[in-house]
């Protein structure tokens, strides 16, 4: 278009499609001025099409391929990157995140390498205890007992009074037993069994 600056036509042309064009009267020049693209909103992309002039308000990519944040865009203050809380609730694991996989629970470890105790973690307090494991097997012939490598350990009692008169032998439920021999004749001798004269 043309505008008469003083007394001397000017003609000033849109070039490209994305600059606006004006004429100062007062200095007779031309104003070439950017358009203005943009829509307000903090989360486009706000450019122009330099063929066709139009304008484009491309929708931000506000990834930050890092699993440990929650990504998010207002349309005032622009994107952010918020970290997320990886805490389970549970005071027996240890709470952490990486950017690649996200939240990561591990257990702690709690074991004292001590077969004769039962190790436990108590979720709410994260107390750790070391309980004493009960060896008992029941039988009365046994010799009940714990090893801190491998465990309980029951091992067999020896029921020998060293008395030729007598049968040794072990009740589960009540031990040791020593039985009178009988003799078919005589009697019993400690030292030498039985008496046949």
């Amino acid at each position: 278009y043309s505008c008469v600056c003083s007394s001397t036509p000017v003609t000033c042309t849109d070039n490209p499609a994305c600059i606006l064009s004006s004429c100062d009267t007062a200095t007779g020049s031309c104003v070439f001025t950017p358009k203005n693209c943009g829509d307000s909103n903090a989360c486009t992309d706000d450019t122009c099409e330099a063929a066709t002039g139009s304008c484009v308000n491309a929708a931000l990519v506000i990834d930050d391929n890092d699993a440990c944040t929650a990504d998010s865009c207002d349309t005032v203050t622009g994107v952010a990157h918020a970290a997320i809380s990886c805490d389970d609730g549970n005071a027996c694991t240890a709470d952490s995140c990486d950017a690649a996989s996200g939240c990561v629970n591990a257990a702690i470890d709690i074991n004292d390498n001590d077969a004769c105790t039962t190790d436990a973690c108590d979720p709410a307090t994260g107390t750790i205890t070391h309980t004493a494991v009960v060896c008992n097997d029941s039988n009365a012939c046994t010799n009940d007992s714990c090893d801190a490598g491998t465990g309980c350990v029951y091992t067999p009692i020896v029921c020998d009074d060293n008395d030729i008169c007598t049968v040794d032998t072990c009740d589960p439920a009540t031990g040791c037993v020593y039985t009178p021999v009988v003799c078919t004749t005589g009697t019993c001798e400690p030292g030498t069994g039985c008496n046949l004269c």
